[in-house]
């Protein structure tokens, strides 16, 4: 036996390094301590390697996606600028469209996959499930799948399952943070609002709450199996470095539990102010219970950058905190079927989806409610134009401000805005086919884009030559918001260039004329709501049609004359648009009389003037519909959907159906969806 080796089988010219471990908590100075953390494969000096491992996992991530959403703009740019050449450009060589290209392909198979939905789980796609579902297996796999769990005894070191557990969970909190951000950095790289990203912002957390758990279970379970109950309490009173990390614990558990999303809408005005203050306790704690090991503060100092710099940027870049002194008023206006309008005349710039957080001191000095912009900036930069906010109210603020504009709709009251947020991040323009499709208020952020996609295609900035608008209501007065404002965005457009169909779901069915009517001059009579739900042959009623194109104008005459007929005028009254006793044509039904949507036989003789919609009754069939109506899309379609959860499973679902007429059809490249919700 050499001479240099110790009995306990330590080299006698073994050097100690005083940094293996945490000297606070265990003894570095002892020689087998030493020996045994140099020779183990993952000692605790390491752990900044569980870190980074995780880090480089997301950022991968985050990689790709922001490589496909370059392309994506880049491509959209790329097709404008073609479109644009070639109108402006009569006499020279026309440019030539982008060709599908093998990444359309690919894409085509990705999004027939990720486009789908379950009805259980509308609010995500299985796309951002499987993300999901990655994002937890990665850390699971690594924290369990190495060896050993625990050190060979108590005093030789931390156990390393609890340190790969709680190193990947402080590696976590910058981007917990940095997804939970209105100004985002990781929307700005991947073209993700916020407040889908807040969807992962929660996972992710529950995800960091449960790494949390790991990481503090060994720290029990040690001391019991290989002592008593009492080593265990010996062990927690002899440093305090258990005992903040029991504090970082609690606030990290409430934010878990308070995220959920039953708490979240019981009291939301409380949650978000209770959520800030148990994450800056958590940031505050984990500094505290650290304590500058390994690089666990690199993390922690990212995360408090991170959340400065982004209020900061909010707070001079997007909150209109100066201008509000100078009196931007909010003015509020009642609106049919419970709705409400807010107005403000601001100097601020959005674009056409975008939303913006509103508070106001006087009514609740602490509230700062986020709301779709359902108006175009139209006027120049530096000019006033009026941001409208439409809403129906629930409880809270937006109950208080529904009070308000009933009792006193005359005042007005000083408005902070932060915002814009949000927003499509592709361009609508630059698709052949756009489809939008809402349900009851969801049609706020389809009004901007509409308006927008109007304007550009009357300067002739766009490639899209179709738009189609599908609106569904529960009841007949909800279309007063805004199809006054519908109406007259269609009036600016080319002829049959927008078709837009309107559903009501919950009113007394009356007859309808097989083609579109004018929403402003030959609009119906508002029928009675029915005191018994709707019959089941309503519900399943098929109104959507495989292909329902506006007819041209001859053959609207055609139809005109067909109802003039069948309703018994003669031709010879043309010109008695006044005829006295043309009272509206009733239909009797179980003793209920329901008014015709033919306001008067008079109308039959009003010439198309661009703002025809067609009107039915019952739910669409938006899966079964849609698919049969993407016959008529052109190259490229962007079917955009804000409504209930229903409503987007459907038409999210029929969307990743179209992805297999790609292969099958050299006339179609992409079919895109886009989905909005009514909140997060």
């Amino acid at each position: 036996m050499s001479a240099d080796i110790t009995g306990a089988g330590i080299p006698a010219t073994y050097t100690p390094n005083l940094k293996i471990l945490n000297p606070e908590l265990y003894n570095v100075t002892d020689i087998e301590v030493q020996f045994y953390q140099k020779r183990i494969r993952w000692p605790w000096r390491r752990g900044d390697v569980h870190a980074w491992g995780w880090v480089l996992f997301i950022m991968g991530i985050l990689l790709i996606y922001g490589l496909l959403n370059y392309h994506d703009i880049r491509l959209d740019r790329r097709r404008l600028q073609v479109s644009i050449h070639n109108r402006r450009n009569k006499t020279g060589a026309r440019m030539k469209m982008p060709e599908r290209s093998t990444y359309d392909r690919i894409t085509t198979h990705a999004r027939a996959f990720a486009y789908h939905r379950w009805s259980r789980t509308a609010s995500i796609s299985i796309g951002m499930s499987t993300l999901i579902v990655a994002g937890f297996s990665y850390p699971m796999l690594y924290v369990f799948v190495q060896r050993p769990f625990y050190a060979q005894a108590p005093n030789m070191g931390p156990p390393p399952l609890a340190g790969r557990a709680g190193m990947i969970a402080v590696a976590m909190i910058p981007f917990v943070v940095a997804l939970g951000m209105k100004a985002n950095l990781v929307s700005l790289v991947t073209g993700v609002g916020h407040e889908k990203l807040n969807v992962l912002h929660r996972w992710l957390g529950l995800l960091m709450g449960l790494l949390s758990i790991i990481h503090a279970v060994p720290f029990f379970v040690e001391p019991v199996v290989n002592g008593t109950w009492g080593d265990l309490k010996n062990k927690f009173m002899s440093n305090i470095v258990y005992w903040n990390g029991v504090g970082a614990f609690a606030c990290l558990f409430w934010l878990c539990i308070a995220s959920l999303k039953p708490i979240r809408r019981l009291c939301y005005e409380f949650f978000v102010h209770i959520h800030i203050t148990a994450g800056v306790g958590f940031i505050s704690l984990m500094f505290w219970h650290c304590n500058n090991m390994l690089t666990s503060w690199h993390y922690l100092f990212a995360a408090f950058g991170i959340w400065v710099g982004c209020l900061v940027y909010r707070l001079f870049f997007r909150t209109n905190f100066i201008r509000a002194f100078s009196g931007e008023q909010a003015h509020f206006t009642p609106l049919t079927n419970d709705g409400v309008q807010i107005t403000i005349p601001t100097t601020m710039r959005w674009r056409a989806g975008q939303h913006v957080f509103i508070r106001i001191p006087s009514i609740a000095p602490l509230d700062n409610h986020p709301f779709t912009v359902a108006s175009a900036a139209e006027k120049p930069e530096g000019e006033y134009n009026d941001l409208v906010l439409v809403f129906k109210p629930q409880k809270g603020f937006t109950r208080r401000v529904y009070d308000i504009a009933r009792k006193d709709p005359d005042n007005s009251f000083r408005a902070y805005l932060d915002g814009p947020y949000g927003g499509l991040a592709r361009k609508l323009e630059s698709f052949e086919t756009v489809v939008l499709v809402a349900g009851g208020s969801g049609i706020t952020p389809l009004i901007g884009h509409l308006h927008e996609l109007a304007t550009k295609i009357r300067a002739k900035e766009a490639v899209t030559r179709d738009v189609r608008i599908i609106w569904t209501v529960k009841h007949f007065d909800a279309f007063e918001w805004f199809k006054d404002e519908v109406s007259r965005i269609a009036r600016t457009m080319p002829r049959n260039s927008l078709l837009v169909q309107y559903f009501v779901t919950q009113e007394t069915p009356v007859p309808l004329p097989a083609f579109p009517i004018s929403a402003t001059r030959s609009w119906p009579v508002t029928p009675r709501t029915p005191s018994t739900p709707m019959t089941p042959m309503f519900i399943k009623a098929d109104p959507l049609q495989a292909v329902r194109e506006i007819p041209d104008e001859r053959e609207y005459e055609m139809n005109v004359l067909a109802m003039r007929k069948e309703l018994g005028h003669d031709d010879d009254d043309d010109d008695d648009d006044d005829e006295e006793g043309t009272e509206p044509h009733a239909v009797t039904k179980d003793d209920s009389i329901m008014t015709s949507p033919i306001s008067s036989p008079a109308m039959a003789k009003l010439p198309p003037i661009g703002d025809e919609v067609l009107l039915e009754f019952g739910r669409p069939p938006l899966r079964s519909a849609l698919r049969q109506w993407s016959e008529g899309f052109g190259k490229r379609t962007c079917v955009y959907v804000c409504g209930p959860p229903s409503m987007k499973v459907d038409v999210a679902n029929a969307v990743a159906e179209m992805q297999d007429d790609i292969w099958i059809s050299d006339d179609r490249e992409e079919v895109y969806l886009h989905t909005e919700s009514f909140g997060w």
